[in-house]
């Protein structure tokens, strides 16, 4: 990935990198999701003996592997955090199906017309229905307490999947969609990628800095918010360079406040509103409502794990969702992680949070919450 591919454009989410304990057995089964074969695989307790409880992941945003596998600028893995939660949990004796989001084969595997084209969020809550029943009709599960978890995105179809089936025993939400949509990506860009770009350019963007900006220290969403000032063409020659709509007095520097904050905004809503546009998957005629608006009607108990420096889902905006809870006389556990962001891997900080590996405790609070339920 070079520094210009980097903005990653979705608030995508996944690490970790832990090795799976070795009481830990795995089976290879794929999923039907209509015009798309999933592959996908459970994790058991190996000495497990009878039914056990049972989890199923539900991805967050990006076209996602059964792992959610994700790759540095060098291409290789940083982290895997769907492997490492369910080698977590079945290590503990909880069984886990993940399996790969509809149009992707693999790691870098993926039918990105038909993925970015076709697919939505109502997709992914069909796909999530067919993992769901195959859960349920596993021998070695447990039907009276099976669980799902959701992250980022993923929450939304959790909580959703979650209120059609109330018979499931509970719901396990990670860096939760607390916000609507566009409120939210608004949230990323005033409370992350601004704050990085006064950082690294503090003076404006310029055509000398943006590379610098690209390649800074900021994580996958702070350094992201540059490549909205780019130039179409930088997209296609590989040399980035700054779009000149943004400079609107004409003097090669774009103001991070006059310029930059609300061109940004403005393009930000082209891309929600318009059907081409690559935030259009969360436009109110392909999204599913955010898991605050849902609560109402969740019955189940819930875990909430959310990291503070979390910088996609940023954890001030968590209080929405507790308030939520609270006015439903919801039941939920809620977890908060200092020092760690949306994977719950280490983060100093939200302009820092980088998706790296899942730290232990979030997985041994997982492990525990299901085994008490």
């Amino acid at each position: 990935m070079s520094a210009l591919t980097k903005f990653g454009l979705c608030m995508l989410l996944g690490f970790g990198a832990s090795a799976l304990a070795d009481d830990v057995t795995r089976q290879d089964t794929t999923l039907n999701f209509g015009d798309f074969t999933s592959p996908a695989q459970w994790t058991y307790p190996a000495s497990a003996r009878g039914k056990v409880p049972a989890v199923l992941l539900i991805h967050g945003s990006t076209p996602a592997d059964m792992d959610f596998t994700v790759t540095g600028p060098d291409g290789k893995p940083l982290s895997s955090i769907f492997r490492d939660i369910s080698g977590a949990l079945s290590a503990r004796g909880v069984a886990v199906l993940r399996y790969n989001k509809h149009y992707v084969a693999g790691p870098g595997k993926v039918d990105y017309e038909k993925f970015y084209g076709q697919a939505d969020l109502k997709t992914f809550l069909k796909d999530a229905e067919t993992a769901l029943d195959a859960m349920k009709h596993n021998p070695r599960v447990d039907p009276r307490r099976i669980f799902v978890y959701g992250w980022s995105e993923g929450s939304t179809v959790a909580a959703r999947l979650v209120r059609d089936h109330p018979e499931v025993r509970g719901l396990i939400l990670q860096g939760p969609v607390t916000l609507p949509w566009g409120e939210l990506f608004d949230k990323q860009l005033t409370d992350v990628q601004l704050p990085y770009l006064r950082q690294v350019a503090p003076g404006g963007l310029t055509n000398a800095n943006v590379m610098t900006a690209l390649s800074g220290p900021g994580g996958l969403v702070a350094s992201s918010g540059v490549s909205f000032a780019l130039s179409p063409e930088s997209f296609t020659s590989g040399q980035p360079s700054l779009n000149l709509a943004l400079d609107l007095n004409r003097d090669g520097i774009l103001d991070l406040d006059r310029e930059y904050l609300p061109g940004v905004r403005a393009y930000l809503k082209g891309q929600l509103d318009t059907p081409q546009g690559f935030l259009n998957i969360y436009s109110d005629t392909r999204s599913l409502p955010p898991v605050t608006a849902q609560v109402p009607y969740l019955k189940v108990p819930m875990l909430i794990v959310q990291g503070i420096n979390d910088a996609n889902t940023p954890e001030p905006y968590l209080m929405t969702l507790q308030q939520a809870i609270v006015q439903a006389k919801g039941r939920a556990t809620i977890k908060r992680y200092a020092g760690l962001g949306h994977t719950l891997g280490p983060a100093s900080s939200v302009i820092d949070d980088n998706f790296r590996p899942i730290a232990q405790q979030p997985l041994n609070d997982m492990a525990e919450w299901v085994l008490r339920q």
